[in-house]
């Protein structure tokens, strides 16, 4: 939506030849994004249209309306003016289909218009309620524009119990920024203190692998963040899905007892307590001493077996 009034939406569809504007120049950059900077109405972005070429809308159409409550579809060669109190756009071509429709979205939708005698952003709402999607493809985000007065609500997902209002004339005026849909709408719980595995004992200087796992109660992906005891952390890894074991190796330099720690944080910035494990380093390598051996039980390998055996060769 823009400052005037003027709202679109895009949706994917089958391919559709454009032909009619073939002999048009291609816009300089994305249509609407020209037709927000410089239109205030429906009849305005047709305008612009007219004077390019639009194959572009040959996988996907767009919805226009604006603040009189005008509202256009344009599949590319074909357009939908409104002629009822509503229109509807869903993921198929009006041009290409004759009832009944394929979408139940759509079908659902113009029932629960044609049902009505009070149009409001609540009305809305309720639609969106029901024709959002869960599974595999589910829905991130709703909003419901009021266009006269330039009110946007923002629902995160498919939860429409939550709400945030924006007013576009204050936000055009706080400058560019940005928010986190999700961030709006944090209401997930931290994951659980990493578990850590591995050897409680080992050589320093010899690299050690301990796995990372914990879970997150929303099944949110996770990161991790690791402190190895010897003055040396990790910066946050991942993210990971929830439960997965994560291998992570480490060297510590000098003989000692050290603290392994590790929290876990979710995508939404929620931080777990610290798991912990301690292990201790109780030898320490001499390169040229270990050198010198290494090449002795190479050339005599069945020597000194108690030895070999101590240096874990």
């Amino acid at each position: 939506m823009n400052d005037q009034g003027l709202f679109f939406a895009s949706a994917s569809t089958s391919f559709l030849e454009v032909q009619n504007s073939t002999q048009k120049p291609h816009p300089p950059r994305y249509l609407m994004y020209i037709c927000m900077e410089e239109c205030s109405t429906v009849e305005d972005v047709l305008e612009v249209f007219n004077q390019y070429n639009l194959d572009f809308l040959e996988t996907m159409q767009l919805m226009v309306s604006d603040a009189t409550g005008a509202s256009v579809i344009i599949e590319g060669d074909p357009l939908h003016i409104k002629q009822d109190y509503y229109q509807v756009v869903t993921n198929f071509r009006l041009s290409q289909t004759d009832p009944p429709y394929p979408c139940w979205r759509y079908n659902t939708a113009v029932a629960m218009f044609e049902n009505t005698t009070t149009i409001s952003p609540g009305f809305f709402t309720t639609i969106c309620d029901a024709t959002h999607q869960e599974g595999d493809f589910p829905t991130q985000f709703s909003t419901v524009c009021n266009l006269p007065q330039q009110i946007i609500y923002l629902y995160g997902q498919h939860n429409y119990n939550q709400v945030k209002v924006f007013n576009l004339t204050e936000e055009l005026q706080s400058g560019y920024h940005i928010y986190s849909i999700p961030a709006l709408f944090n209401t997930s719980l931290p994951p659980t203190p990493p578990a850590i595995t591995g050897p409680a004992k080992g050589k320093a200087g010899i690299e050690i692998e301990y796995n990372f796992t914990t879970t997150d109660p929303d099944g949110n992906e996770v990161s991790y963040f690791i402190d190895w005891g010897d003055g040396a952390t990790s910066s946050w890894v991942g993210p990971y899905p929830s439960g997965d074991l994560i291998p992570i190796s480490h060297t510590w330099s000098k003989k000692g007892t050290y603290m392994i720690k590790a929290k876990a944080k979710d995508v939404y910035g929620n931080e777990s307590d610290w798991g912990t494990l301690s292990v201790t380093m109780p030898f320490s390598y001499n390169i040229p001493f270990m050198n010198f051996w290494m090449k002795l039980f190479e050339r005599f390998p069945n020597i000194f077996p108690i030895l070999r055996q101590l240096l874990s060769f």
